[in-house]
């Protein structure tokens, strides 16, 4: 089992941001987190860094390099595509949900509006991570 589970918050909305590194210290202790404001930022910071995070939360709609073409990138990479890819964004729309399938991604989730949906969401999410996915060794 692992001790810290690290991900990388990819969105732009510093906000957003914001919210849930405030959800996730309600949920638990065994999880770090690095944010990025965009794609690329987020696609520097993972060909840059010596421990890479074992989930990726990637928004879709961002300026520079949007969550699309971040996760299409990050699919191509030899070296990144075996990090599960989880989008979280306020689209549910079709299109975006199939398109990010497609892509790639390992799940596609609707940030919910309310801050309490928020945690109940993280609470899911990261206890399926933490406690029950394994992870290819580094």
């Amino acid at each position: 089992m692992l001790r810290t589970l690290n991900i990388l918050l990819v969105d732009d909305d510093v906000i957003d941001r914001e919210l849930f590194i405030d959800a996730m210290n309600l949920v638990g202790n065994n999880y770090e987190v690095a944010e990025a404001g965009n794609g690329q930022l987020a696609l520097d910071y993972l060909r840059k860094t010596t421990i890479p995070p074992h989930l990726i939360i990637l928004d879709l709609n961002m300026p520079v390099k949007d969550g699309r073409e971040t996760l299409k990138e990050l699919k191509e990479d030899p070296l990144l595509k075996s990090i599960p890819v989880c989008i979280m964004s306020t689209s549910g729309a079709h299109f975006d949900v199939q398109s990010a399938y497609e892509e790639g991604a390992s799940l596609f989730l609707v940030k919910p509006l309310e801050f309490d949906k928020l945690i109940e969401m993280l609470t899911s999410l990261l206890t399926l991570f933490y406690k029950y996915v394994s992870f290819k060794k580094s």
